[in-house]
């Protein structure tokens, strides 16, 4: 008997993707060496009818951050809106400039992350072995010390999580911090994207006097207001603290203070199990994170994430989990072939620098021309009439003959 999407389970599709589907891309080398892994939920929203299976209605702010309606102001509340929708936690694989989707969970949008997303984690440790996931990096929303710990204790896997200010710890990092040696954090060195090297010259001169031109505009602009100038950044690392109850695990702590041009500075804080490591790689992996709202954003708005054709749950969850796998082995291949300039392109942007031929028809008459795509000409000739018509027709059988015939094997034997 013929077995529909919607026949098969939410649950038999994300087991499918979060076992079977990861053990081949262990196979085939998805996962390097570093183990670096990103745990992130999100919205995905959807019509506003109620057939959609699993969908609630919450309330957002002009930024689609969840609100509590009832706490927000009466400014707040006119750009607050209702948006039916589920939640997406997904745990993401960085690799350079690639990205693998190494586990999902479509969850109803009031559901709450943490416990499904270390339940991805638990999945993926059992199916693909200890040592692949070496470094974690979340958000604030899966704090949760108990499972914090037990990714260190049981799994080897070291977590970098930004701090809450009303925890425990923060006071008594801070305090602690206020009687240690501060060190400056260096700038970020400049990003420089290789040229290729079988770019032809006059495209590198070409490149070259673009940067320029738009560096000399930015200089041009006037500067941002000073309590927008960021000046510098200096942090103090603190090892060893064991405050946060809720862990099992002793916390390393590094304070970052953030200082404007104003006079201002703002406080934040990264805690991690790992005490050994360099305090200016764990903001180095954080500062990575951003990355995951990219690739969201990719999904959403290029990939046909959440333009579902069914309402049933089933159904929604097989779209979401085909657009992963869709997405993660585009990635590889592009990996694969050392493509990493392509890996973040749009699939338009990307079948565009793909393309390998461009064909051209140029018209002459008199000292003007003009060039036309072959498509276009063809189409321009199809609705010419006469002695103009003949003309193109012929124009096409050379072309015809031309780029049809083989090209001549120039070392005959």
């Amino acid at each position: 008997m013929r077995k529909y999407v919607k026949d098969v389970s939410s649950e038999q599709w994300m087991a499918w993707y979060n076992g079977p589907v990861q053990q081949v891309f262990q196979a085939y080398g998805f996962f390097d060496p570093e183990g670096l892994f990103i745990g992130d939920g999100s919205y995905l929203f959807v019509p506003d009818n109620p057939a959609y299976e699993g969908s609630v209605v919450m309330w957002f702010d002009e930024h689609n951050h969840p609100v509590d309606y009832d706490q927000l102001t009466a400014e707040q509340r006119q750009r607050a809106h209702r948006q039916r929708c589920y939640k997406w936690v997904s745990l993401l694989h960085l690799r350079g400039c690639a990205h693998v989707y190494a586990g999902a969970a479509l969850l109803p949008g009031n559901a709450h992350e943490v416990g499904p997303f270390f339940k991805l984690v638990e999945g993926f440790v059992q199916t693909v072995g200890k040592g692949v996931i070496k470094w974690l990096v979340l958000d604030r929303g899966f704090i949760d010390g108990a499972q914090i710990s037990r990714c260190k204790e049981q799994w080897g896997i070291e977590v970098v999580i930004p701090m809450k200010k009303k925890m425990d710890i923060w006071a008594d990092a801070w305090a602690v911090a206020q009687r240690e040696t501060w060190q400056a954090v260096p700038p970020a060195p400049p990003s420089v994207v290789p040229v290729p090297a079988c770019r032809p010259e006059h495209l590198r001169r070409r490149e070259a006097n673009r940067q320029k031109t738009l560096a000399e505009k930015k200089q041009a602009l006037p500067p941002p207001p000073a309590q927008e100038r960021h000046t510098h950044s200096d942090y103090c690392w603190i090892k060893g603290f064991r405050s946060w109850t809720a862990a099992t695990v002793p916390i390393a702590v590094v304070c970052l203070r953030d200082h404007y041009a104003d006079g201002h500075h703002d406080d934040w804080a990264l805690m991690s199990t790992c005490p050994l490591t360099q305090p200016l790689r764990l903001l180095g992996f954080y500062r990575k994170r951003p990355a995951i709202e990219e690739r969201h954003r990719q999904l959403k708005c290029f990939y046909d994430l959440t333009d579902f054709r069914s309402r049933s749950f089933n159904a929604v969850t097989a779209q979401v989990v085909m657009v992963l796998l869709t997405y993660t082995l585009r990635q590889w291949r592009l990996w694969k072939f050392l493509e990493e300039s392509l890996a973040n392109l749009t699939p338009e942007g990307l079948a565009q620098q793909l393309h390998l031929m461009q064909q051209w028809i140029v018209i002459y008459l008199g000292l003007a021309y003009t060039q036309l795509p072959v498509v276009t000409f063809t189409r321009e000739a199809i609705q010419l009439e006469g002695t103009a018509r003949q003309k193109a027709l012929r124009k096409l059988d050379f072309l015809e003959e031309s780029l049809l015939t083989p090209i001549p094997n120039p070392r005959p034997m």
